[in-house]
C-alpha cells in the first residue's frame, strides 16, 4: 500500500482534496456545488450543457467522510491489481468509463418525474472490482471454479440486496446500487478487452 502505482494514488489524493475543499465551504455554497456537479437522474427530461460532464463530476463527490473513507480503501485494495498489470491508461479508462456507464443505468432506470442526485466513486470502484475478477481470472480459482456468470450474478444479486436494504448507508440515505451494478458489468466488459493476452506455446 506504501508503493501505490500513479493514477491509483492520484485518483484516492484528488477525491480527498475535493472533500476537503467542500468541508471548507459554507454549507449553502457547498450544496450548489453538489446541485451542480452531482449527477442528476432526470438528465434525460431536461437535458443540458452540465449534463455533459456531470457523469464524471459526481464521480469526485461524497456524501461524507465515511462514504468517502469507505471508497477509497476499496480503491486502495483493488486499483493497484488492476493498474499494474494492464497500465495507467487501460486502468483509468475503465474507472471513468464504468462510473460514467453506471450513472446513464441509474438515470434511465430511475423512475419518470424522479430526480435523486447521485454522487460518490462506487460506480467507478465496481467496475475497477468487476475488471479486477476478469484479469486476473479469480472465477477460476480453487478446485471447482464458480464461473464467470454464476460469480457475476452472486455478486450483482448481492449489491442489489445489500443497496436496497441500505447495508452500510446512512439511515434514510438512498444507495445507487443500479449505478454499482451498472459500472460493475462495464468494467468485466472492459476486462475482458484489456486483460494482457498469455502468449501461447
Amino acid at each position: 500500500m506504501f508503493r501505490l502505482p500513479p493514477a491509483t494514488g492520484w485518483l484516492i489524493a484528488l477525491n480527498v482534496l475535493v472533500h476537503i475543499v467542500r468541508s471548507l465551504l459554507p454549507t449553502a455554497q457547498d450544496e450548489v456545488v453538489e446541485n451542480t456537479l452531482a449527477f442528476h437522474t432526470s438528465f434525460y427530461q431536461d437535458f443540458g450543457l452540465l449534463d455533459l460532464i456531470r457523469p464524471i463530476t459526481y464521480q469526485f463527490l461524497h456524501g461524507g467522510w465515511d462514504h468517502l473513507g469507505a471508497n477509497m480503501v476499496f480503491l486502495l485494495a483493488m486499483g493497484p491489481g488492476v493498474e499494474r498489470p494492464i497500465g495507467k491508461a487501460r486502468y483509468l479508462t475503465i474507472y471513468f468509463i464504468s462510473g460514467i456507464v453506471g450513472a446513464l443505468v441509474e438515470g434511465i432506470l430511475a423512475p419518470a418525474g424522479r430526480d435523486d442526485l447521485l454522487v460518490g466513486a462506487s460506480a467507478s470502484i465496481s467496475g475497477v472490482f468487476g475488471a479486477t475478477i476478469v484479469v486476473w481470472r479469480l472465477y477460476r480459482l480453487g478446485d471447482k471454479p464458480l464461473g464467470l456468470v454464476r460469480m457475476a450474478g452472486l455478486l450483482i444479486a448481492l449489491m442489489a440486496i445489500t443497496g436496497i436494504l441500505g447495508v452500510g448507508a446512512p439511515e434514510g440515505t438512498p444507495v445507487g446500487w443500479v449505478a454499482h451494478i451498472g459500472g460493475f458489468l462495464a468494467g468485466m466488459a472492459m476486462g475482458f478487452a484489456f486483460r494482457p493476452r498469455v502468449p501461447s506455446v
